[in-house]
């Protein structure tokens, strides 16, 4: 399992925050020219493609984008890097990539490291940018396993005393972890990001960013830390990373089954 680096707790969830915002920037090629070798690369070594997409990744000069109709952002509060965003932005527009469903999988995947181990990750992809998607892999993706697993424990709760699982437990679940109801969360995020658009409950306001809800989730991430004493936060945390194992041990098995089944 790579879901996390080794003895990761909340100590390091923090740490990952204590320098501030990163510029993972680099004086680099234009992007055109960064496609094109990799295209090339591709056409060269095709059972490479993953650790050729990440060096992309790795020298991609914008921490941000408009692609198309969309604005990209994956830098999040100049802390968090969604490296995912990016390499999937990059596998949509390469000619000669791997099967959309090959590269879907291995992104679909809850897995820090993309199944690299931590000291090639870092290599590939530079010392700001490994430090920056450690930000977002505990801001993020632990903190939406936290989300999951305390809805989890509602609904058993629910069942466990005779009641059936109602989807309202949701609010109950954003006031556990960040002492308020989801709408109220998001028109404090709103606030304080300068969002004018929302519309109450809704985490999808017009003209929003792809990465926005991202964007939201570290936003509560950083509260939980600050609102929470060390204990609670370190079993939370544990909490997510657990979560997350749990989907990774899915997702394995989904992937051995799909394989079984092209295989027949």
């Amino acid at each position: 399992m790579t879901t996390s680096p080794d003895n990761a707790d909340s100590a390091l969830a923090a740490e990952v925050l204590v320098d501030g915002p990163t510029d993972i920037t680099r004086a680099s090629r234009p992007i055109s020219e960064l496609l094109a070798e990799l295209k090339m690369n591709l056409a060269a070594r095709p059972d490479d493609w993953k650790q050729l997409v990440l060096e992309t990744v790795g020298q991609w000069p914008e921490s941000s984008e408009v692609f198309g109709n969309q604005t990209l952002q994956y830098l999040i509060g100049g802390e968090a890097f969604d490296w995912r965003l990016l390499a999937s932005r990059i596998l949509e527009n390469v000619e000669n990539g791997p099967a959309s469903e090959d590269w879907q999988v291995w992104l679909d995947a809850p897995d820090l490291f993309g199944g690299f181990g931590e000291p090639e990750f870092m290599r590939i992809m530079g010392v700001d940018k490994s430090r920056a998607s450690l930000s977002f892999f505990y801001g993020v993706t632990v903190e939406q396993g936290l989300i999951v697993a305390a809805r989890e424990e509602i609904a058993k709760r629910r069942v466990a005393s005779g009641r059936a699982p109602s989807d309202d437990r949701c609010d109950e679940v954003y006031q556990r972890l960040y002492g308020n109801d989801r709408a109220g969360l998001w028109d404090e995020y709103c606030s304080g990001t300068e969002l004018s658009e929302t519309t109450g409950s809704s985490l999808n306001p017009p003209g929003h960013s792809l990465g926005e809800g991202d964007s939201f989730t570290y936003w509560l991430f950083k509260r939980r830390m600050e609102r929470l004493d060390p204990a609670r936060v370190a079993s939370d945390t544990r909490k997510g990373l657990a979560q997350l194992e749990k989907m990774l041990r899915s997702h394995e098995k989904r992937s051995r089954l799909l394989k079984q089944m092209q295989l027949v």
